[in-house]
């Protein structure tokens, strides 16, 4: 049969020779890979899920660590290693690429608010810098694969009710065809959400199709269309709000009737040759557009309206064979992209759009070129890489009436990275390297100007990284399975979030000098049963300011804010042959800074939810009713934490006690 796979699974019996790691793009299994990674197998246990945010999905990868899953106008928001902790809306920092195709735009932003949760089959996630592979803004990369795995035409849909005014329709249909496959996948999501001023309405609607011209050429092609006319942003509220009413909006927020409504179209594809035995090609191309109007609580600059088309086009050459007395697997490749954003913002009059107020045009345009090597000699094994990248960032102002602030600036980065990995035995390996990382400040971020002028804030530099890994990983028999890394990394000029008094409610960003950042990561996983697992994950993070002094104030020495020193989870999952599975996670959170400062704090909380589901067949068909609740004891704590917010505004209340539960049908 084989052994127990390392990698964080989901799934309650995965053979190690069965999956192969695609994220450090030279594929390679589990045990052997020098890098620090998990993955995450979604189903069969999906089928219980509320499936309303990938944070569901996150929880057992340690280092990982995610906010913000309940306000839909703002997006999840994940750090890994502290990177992308200090995103005010959307991701940033960290790499997120969906079947294959980049869903993070070249300055860095990404979001996840078209992803249909679903539909994801597997995650694999690399944790720390990783320039050498990806380029900007990788401080650490989640691939997310969606269902393409069928061999025979089906029928799907399902329909989930919970707390809160929560529903969720989803239909599904695979089609098998000679040498063709196709799937076609929609869900509608609508809710109150759990504070005032949260709503949500969503429907996004995914195709994937396959063709395989022969055994050596194969493409496949992917559209999204996602469309969200309410999205409303209940805002940060101070501790005296929060004892008073957790459930109430800022009033400001209210007033100002503050969210956002996006119309976006994603089309991409990819194409893989196989030349000959060792060798092969794969390209990609994929295009998208984003409409985007949001609206903020103050009157200047307070309506923005967002047009962003961004397109890119990359490929490969991968070439094995045998060198030295070993095995070598050397690729080599380049990436292109283009992002071009016409930004406008108006007066927002409670709720009301205004004149205008800003126009330009912002554009970021990268390439990069890469050169990876895998040697494999006896028990060891060499990763090596090396990447180039150069970023071109443009402002057009278009409403000069009060001066033209126009400019442009080029940002080149050159970026290595070293890998071992060493073999114990088959099922105990030992790994340490290297890796650097350089993260460009975002086209929004520098567009939030705190002199109040048009044009980009010129003050604001890259974010560099160096990353020092070592860990082991191994399988004792067929009933355990873990991974230990210890990480340290030192950065410099860190770009952190903070607001003004004389623009309120608006986020700028500045570089914070430097910071190093130390780290544990244990996970595990124990097989009690055939049909019981436990796992459990533990990140410690010791993440401080080096030096960071601004205007009057030092924060050198101080703890980087949003991210727990401690964060533990606990899993139990039950999946038996008669149909029955279930599964019952608690979490711990240690007690976390909200502010540089670290004068304000998020208190240590500890969340347990529970899911049950039940398989039953009837002729051709399958129904699978299911149950979930989430935070059983009624803890209180926040959602999320807007990092530096004027006021003390930093917390954003999660949910009590809640309920959700559906049915899902499949022939």
């Amino acid at each position: 049969m084989g052994n127990t796979l390392i990698a964080q699974e989901d799934t309650l019996s995965t053979l190690i020779d069965e999956v192969e790691i695609r994220a450090t793009r030279i594929s390679t299994s589990p045990l052997q890979q020098p890098y620090s990674l998990a993955t995450y197998n979604a189903s069969p246990l999906q089928e219980t899920r509320q499936q309303l945010s990938l944070q569901e999905y996150l929880y057992q990868i340690p280092g990982l660590f995610s906010l913000n899953a309940n306000n839909y106008a703002q997006d999840l928001r994940i750090s890994i290693r502290g990177f992308g902790a200090r995103a005010a809306f959307g991701i940033r920092g960290v790499k997120i690429v969906v079947d294959g195709i980049p869903e993070t735009t070249p300055d860095g932003q990404g979001q996840i608010d078209n992803l249909n949760v679903g539909i994801v089959e597997r995650l694999e996630v690399l944790k720390g810098p990783s320039a050498a592979l990806y380029g900007n803004a990788s401080g650490g990369v989640i691939q997310v694969y969606s269902k393409a795995d069928f061999k025979e035409n089906f029928q799907s849909a399902a329909l989930t009710l919970g707390s809160f005014g929560m529903q969720q329709y989803q239909i599904g249909r695979g089609v098998v065809y000679d040498k063709t496959r196709a799937i076609f996948q929609g869900t509608h999501t609508l809710t109150s959400g759990y504070r005032d001023q949260s709503r949500l309405v969503n429907t996004n609607f995914n195709v994937r199709a396959f063709h395989d011209f022969s055994e050596k050429s194969k493409l496949n092609f992917q559209v999204n269309y996602t469309i969200s006319p309410v999205g409303d942003d209940p805002g940060g509220i101070n501790a005296e709000s929060v004892m008073e009413n957790r459930r109430q909006a800022r009033d400001r927020n209210l007033l100002f009737r503050t969210g956002e409504a996006i119309n976006q179209l994603k089309i991409g594809s990819r194409y893989r040759l196989t030349l000959d035995e060792g060798r092969s090609v794969q390209l990609y191309g994929f295009y998208s557009n984003r409409g985007f109007e949001g609206r903020i609580p103050i009157p200047s600059n307070g309506w923005i309206d967002l047009q962003r088309n961004y397109m890119g086009q990359g490929g490969h050459y991968k070439l094995e064979k045998d060198a030295f007395e070993g095995k070598s697997t050397l690729q080599v490749g380049y990436e292109l992209a283009l992002q071009r954003d016409v930004r406008q913002r108006f007066m927002n009059n409670e709720g009301v759009k205004g004149d205008l107020v800003l126009d330009q045009v912002e554009r970021f345009s990268s390439a990069g070129i890469y050169a990876l090597n895998h040697f494999k000699r006896g028990p060891f094994l060499v990763a090596l890489g090396l990447r180039y990248d150069l970023n071109n960032l443009g402002v057009n102002d278009k409403k000069t009436d009060d001066g033209d602030q126009s400019g442009k600036q080029n940002l080149a980065a050159f970026n290595p990275s070293i890998g071992l990995n060493y073999e114990f035995s088959k099922n105990l390996h030992a790994y340490a390297n290297f890796r650097s990382g350089f993260e460009t400040p975002a086209l929004s971020e520098l567009s939030a100007n705190p002199t109040g002028d048009a044009g980009f804030n010129e003050n604001l530099k890259s974010q560099r990284a160096n990353n020092y890994e070592i860990g082991a990983k191994g399988v004792v028999g067929d009933y355990f399975d873990f991974d230990a890394t210890f990480f340290y990394i030192n950065t410099a000029n860190d770009l952190v979030p903070f607001e003004l008094e004389d623009f309120p409610d608006r986020t700028f960003y500045r570089n914070a000098g430097n910071t190093t950042r130390s780290g544990l990561e244990l996970w595990g996983r124990y097989r009690i049963t055939s049909a019981l697992q436990a796992r459990a994950s533990y990140a410690y993070s010791n993440f401080k300011y080096k030096n960071y002094a601004i205007d009057n104030e030092d924060f050198g020495g101080n703890v980087l804010p949003a991210i727990p020193p401690h964060f533990l989870t606990l899993q139990l999952a039950y999946q038996d042959s008669k149909g029955w599975n279930a599964r019952l996670q608690h979490r711990y959170t240690a007690e976390f800074y909200a502010n540089d400062a670290n004068d304000a704090t998020e208190p240590t909380y500890q969340v347990t939810d529970l899911s049950a589901g039940y398989r039953l067949a009837v002729k051709d068909m399958i129904f699978t009713p299911f149950v979930g609740i989430n935070n059983i004891f009624n803890t209180k704590y926040s959602d999320n934490v807007r990092i530096n917010a004027f006021g003390g505004r930093y917390y954003e209340p999660a949910a009590g006690i809640n309920f959700y539960g559906g049915v899902r049908w499949k022939m």
